[in-house]
């Protein structure tokens, strides 16, 4: 089973005008599981916003993996180059993904998840 990683814009988005990002991630790839890396937890708690602080209390009950320490972004990167899927709306890793063929969702028409050409 696949597993989707979700990056802390991904998150954010469920409670900036978005869905919620499990049903969004669940629509765009159903029968995948989805994880909170370790290092978008600990970019959500730096944030100190009160959509960050909802956005911890919604994941709290989530698996949370490890996929190593340093910034989210490089070790999404590195977790997609293990056959993770990211879920992310980052423009750069998006970028990064793509130019090796790797499989990443991101938002269209602000409210759902599509797979990028890589998948």
């Amino acid at each position: 089973m696949k597993t989707v990683l979700t990056d802390t814009n991904i998150i954010l988005w469920t409670f900036n005008g978005g869905p919620d990002f499990r049903e969004a991630i669940a629509e765009a790839m159903p029968g995948t599981a989805i994880a909170i890396p370790s290092c978008v937890i600990s970019e959500l708690k730096k944030l100190e916003t009160k959509d960050a602080k909802t956005a911890l209390e919604f994941c709290s009950d989530m698996e949370v993996v490890d996929i190593g320490n340093g910034y989210a972004d490089d070790m999404l990167f590195e977790a997609a180059q293990n056959g993770n899927v990211i879920a992310t709306n980052d423009k750069d890793l998006l970028y990064r993904l793509k130019k090796l063929n790797l499989n990443a969702l991101k938002i269209r028409e602000k409210n759902k998840l599509i797979p990028t050409e890589g998948n």
